[in-house]
């Protein structure tokens, strides 16, 4: 019996709290200064992409889920105004379905999941040596600044791939995070799921080595690359904030 799989999948999930706390304390702070300094029109402005990639990567994961959608809103500019929510996605499932059960972990975790993956493959395409160090958690500090090298020379900045990468991260970055909806629904999902990888690890005494040896490599490997993403996008998240904050002090606003 072997329980590498529900130590994998308890390392996924607090991962993802972890940094979504993280993405939730510099966003709101990113979205005060972006507020401060261009007003709410400007905060809608530079949220387009990201708000509608969020609501988008809920959208997706409801459907793949088989979650009931009921209503879609993924950018309402005009009417946030009143209240704040620049757009949602209203959905529900059924309590008897443990597949849609524990969908509720991923849908609610997919603003994250969606944006780590999009920097992960923008990063693996343009600079794929910023990948050649990342073989346990271990090595993410020492991958991340490799990254940052390669993205930043000259050879790099000629080509144009820092600058997408930036715009991209800038866009997206700020919208990572979980709205306090999302927590209530992931955990309900992320219970369910560790239900299921308890299962999974007690079935390991039947199942052929080889392929639980397989899997755990699989998704040991997929925590390592979504660790690493989600710690490039929160450094850029922050770097991000510290510009804007400056640039608030600067005009007198105040931090």
């Amino acid at each position: 019996m072997n329980f590498t799989i529900l130590i994998i999948v308890a390392e996924y999930i607090a991962v993802t709290y972890a940094f979504g706390l993280l993405y939730k304390i510099v966003g709101w702070k990113n979205s005060v200064y972006i507020q401060r300094n261009f007003g709410w029109s400007g905060y809608c402005v530079l949220g387009t992409v990201g708000v509608t990639y969020h609501e988008l990567s809920h959208f997706i994961t409801a459907v793949v889920f088989r979650h009931k959608i009921n209503e879609v809103c993924l950018f309402r500019p005009i009417k946030s105004k009143a209240d704040g929510t620049l757009g949602y996605v209203r959905h529900s499932w059924d309590d008897r379905s443990l597949y849609q059960k524990i969908g509720n972990f991923f849908i609610g975790t997919a603003p994250m999941f969606f944006g780590a993956g999009l920097l992960f493959l923008l990063l693996r395409f343009s600079y794929p040596a910023a990948f050649g160090n990342v073989g346990d958690i271990s090595m993410i500090p020492s991958a991340l600044s490799a990254a940052f090298s390669n993205m930043f020379t000259l050879s790099s900045l000629r080509t144009g791939w820092t600058v997408i990468v930036a715009l991209v991260a800038i866009f997206i970055c700020p919208h990572m995070h979980m709205s306090w909806a999302d927590v209530k629904g992931a955990t309900s999902g992320a219970v369910t799921l560790i239900i299921v990888a308890v299962l999974l690890s007690l079935a390991t005494a039947i199942i052929p080595a080889n392929i639980v040896a397989a899997t755990q490599s699989a998704m040991n490997t997929f925590v390592v690359y979504y660790s690493y993403a989600l710690a490039l996008g929160l450094i850029v998240s922050m770097i991000m904030t510290v510009c804007l904050g400056f640039i608030s002090v600067i005009r007198g606003k105040g931090l």
